[in-house]
């Protein structure tokens, strides 16, 4: 037997391990609800079927023993006219509005007291209805028969209209229109005789108003008779008139008297300051000097003298005696001309300064009484301004008090005007009920697809519950949303083959193209990256229960892996149920691994071909299986041994569920593979095995379901044709 090349046992490995979660964990079912609707397209369309026939018979059974007939009256929203002008009344209501008010309406149509009212006649006496709710003395009890009305009776608004409706079934027909026209007619009578009494109240509310402005009109009346008597506001006009002149005039006064004042005021000051010699006499304040007689005269007399001392030059030398005696003459009489001409002058100046003393005076004293009759005038013109002011506020409010009153008076004129208007009502009965000429229940139409819809519904519910309850893998999607478990396919059932293969064991060998073939190819190149990428020699395959196809699934696994150029040793450690030697097809009982554990057989005499690069180390011979053997240290080095020879080692462990012998061999090998059969392993069951992997050396590559049920719907066998006719063509 050729081996491949050893390896030192020694060797570390890097064993990746899977991410393990606080605790055990089983993922939530998820349903497909087009998987499970095409499973069951059979059951839900006989239940169509069956609900067919059940509401035809409820529609035969309901027609004789509970007819109903039913009819509506129609009550109409009309939009109150915005004035008694309108002739053609706009409806500018919202929908909103309008949807609002009819169910308001609705619900007064149905309210207790209205009903109680409206049954309480004869009309209604005479009804066979009405039989149901009479006393042991045969009287009518309309109480009682309001109770079941208030549950009976449908009311609401009619959407996108401006109509609101009541509706009603009974089991005679004669009886709708009588129980039906005469709650409308109730309503309507209750509703104008409310329309009325608003008005009414509204009309008491205006004529209040209307007298109360009648009285506010007559005390300012008074009020205004009397500000004029005692204001003496008779001639308004002209005394404004006359207080405005004599205003104008003593300011003009005021004014020229100011001017007066300061001109007198500055001729003061100037006197006064020529007087203190701090402004030089102007010419004519000289000029007037001069005028003076006495002037006149010194002047005169200075002109004498000087004709005389003239001649004297004419006659004498200039150092004459009578010539100097002359011209002292003339200077003499100049200087008693200067002398009595600036006497002149200071007798002006006090003359002239007290004479703009005393006008200064004067024109204050003037200006001083004028600004107090100034004032004066003014005080009486704002006096006077404010009284007409008040004077016009009374007439304004006056004005405005009558023109309240008209129009108080044309509200109270529109407000009748309006009442008698047909179409100033709100509601108005737009149709009456009749009597219904046909049942309103049952009908064939309704019930037919009623029975139908009903039994797809409980068909339904009872599908979907079954789904939510059955905790059971049975899919791949099921297996796929445990945590942390990785899925590496799903192996179909020999009958989901279209190839058809006759055996499971070895189909990747016996029947290539098969599907079940194809699908373990897939898996073991996932086996094989896996291994390759973690240094993987040795994988334990083990379910949860028996009968999960561990076996099978090894042979075929070992099969692909050798076809794949590896080197595959198979070892059944399985001592409870060994099957592996004979799906491999050599001889169960020979010696195997019981007997190389327990030192009866060496590894290597122990080895038999399986055929292909797949060899076989069965369980042993049937005294050599000791379960206790599994968790020593002789398998460590079985399994070492193994390794070292050959490319990969896959050793078949019992399930976890019936052996604890599984959980010690996983703990001995590099990666561990789980296989789960569809519809038989519990979701928590796999979530648990999957948890207490994590906990073990080896890796947990992933799982693998065997034997899903692929349905009529299943979403697999259309893939599973066209895998099987591509292969058969090539």
């Amino acid at each position: 037997m050729t081996t491949a090349p050893t390896r030192n046992p020694a060797d570390t490995r890097s064993q990746p391990q899977r991410p393990r979660s606080g605790g055990q964990q089983a993922a939530t079912a998820t349903i497909d609800p087009i998987r499970v609707l095409r499973q069951h397209t059979t059951a839900l369309v006989g239940s169509l079927f069956v609900g067919l026939g059940l509401g035809f018979a409820a529609n035969m059974v309901l027609d004789q023993i509970y007819p109903l007939y039913s009819d509506t009256v129609l009550f109409e929203l009309v939009p109150a006219p915005e004035g008694v002008n309108e002739v053609i009344v706009r409806d500018q209501r919202t929908e909103e509005a309008v949807e609002r008010l009819g169910q308001t309406e609705a619900a007064r149509v149905v309210s207790r007291d209205l009903l109680e009212a409206a049954m309480n006649s004869r009309d209604i006496e005479s009804t066979k209805w009405s039989e149901n709710y009479r006393d042991e003395n045969g009287r009518f009890v309309p109480a009682e028969a309001v109770d079941d009305l208030i549950e009976e009776l449908s009311a609401g608004h009619v959407r996108r209209q401006n109509f609101f409706q009541l509706s009603w079934s009974t089991h005679d027909a004669a009886d709708v229109p009588v129980v039906l026209n005469r709650i409308a007619e109730t309503y309507i009578a209750r509703k104008k005789a409310s329309d009325d009494a608003r008005f009414e109240q509204n009309r008491q509310t205006f004529r209040r108003q209307l007298d109360d402005l009648d009285s506010q009109l007559l005390s300012l009346g008074k009020e205004i008779s009397k500000f004029v008597a005692d204001k003496n506001l008779t001639s308004t006009s002209e005394e404004r008139n006359n207080i405005l002149v004599a205003v104008e005039d003593t300011a003009r006064r005021v004014n020229e008297t100011k001017s007066f004042l300061t001109l007198a005021q500055s001729r003061k000051q100037q006197t006064e300051a020529k007087m203190e010699g701090l402004l030089e006499p102007t010419p004519d304040d000289i000029r007037t000097a001069e005028e003076d007689p006495q002037i006149q005269q010194a002047n005169n007399s200075l002109r004498e003298i000087k004709v005389e001392a003239e001649t004297y030059r004419k006659k004498f030398a200039n150092d004459h005696p009578a010539l100097i005696s002359m011209q002292k003459r003339v200077v003499a009489s100049e200087l008693e001309r200067d002398s009595k001409l600036q006497e002149i002058l200071r007798r002006n100046l006090n003359a002239d300064f007290k004479t703009f003393s005393d006008q200064t005076e004067s024109y204050q004293g003037l200006l001083e009484k004028f600004e107090a009759d100034l004032e004066s005038l003014s005080v009486r013109l704002k006096d006077f301004t404010a009284n007409v002011s008040s004077m016009q506020e009374l007439k304004d409010r006056r004005e405005r008090l009558l023109e309240t009153r008209q129009k108080q008076l044309e509200v109270l004129s529109d407000l009748d005007q309006l009442k008698a208007r047909d179409d100033a009502r709100s509601v108005t009965i737009a149709k009456s009920a009749a009597t219904p000429r046909e049942k309103s229940f049952p009908k064939l139409k309704f019930m037919l697809p009623l029975g139908a819809v009903l039994m797809l519904g409980l068909t339904l519910g009872f599908v979907f519950l079954r789904e939510m309850l059955d905790t059971r893998i049975r899919y791949a999607t099921d297996l796929g949303a445990i945590n942390g478990l990785r899925l590496l396919g799903s192996v179909p059932d020999l009958a989901d083959d279209p190839v058809g293969p006759k055996k499971i064991e070895r189909v990747v060998r016996d029947n290539p193209k098969s599907v079940v073939a194809e699908v373990c190819r897939q898996i073991s190149g996932q086996v094989r990256k896996a291994a390759t990428q973690g240094g993987i020699r040795s994988i334990a395959c083990l379910s949860g229960l028996p009968e999960a196809g561990t076996t099978s699934f090894i042979s075929n696994l070992a099969d692909s892996l050798a076809m794949g150029g590896l080197k595959v040793l198979v070892i059944d450690a399985n001592f409870r149920r060994s099957h592996l030697a004979a799906a491999m097809g050599t001889e169960p009982d020979s010696i195997g691994l019981g007997d190389v554990l327990r030192g009866q057989a060496a590894f290597a005499d122990a080895i038999r071909p399986a055929g292909g690069d797949v060899d076989i180390l069965a369980a042993g011979t049937p005294d050599s299986r000791v379960f206790e053997m599994l968790s020593t240290p002789k398998l460590d080095a079985v399994i070492a041994e193994a390794s070292a020879r050959y490319d990969i080692v896959l050793v078949d462990v019992p399930p976890i569920v019936v052996a604890g012998d599984a959980l010690a061999v996983a703990n001995k090998v590099d990666g561990t593979i789980i296989v789960v059969r569809a519809f038989q392993e519990q979701r928590g069951l796999v979530a648990r095995m999957a948890n207490q992997l994590g906990d073990v050396k080896a890796h947990l590559i992933g799982a693998v379901l065997n034997r899903p049920r692929n349905t009529a719907g299943g979403y697999l066998r259309k893939n599973y044709e066209t895998m099987a006719s591509y292969s058969t063509k090539a």
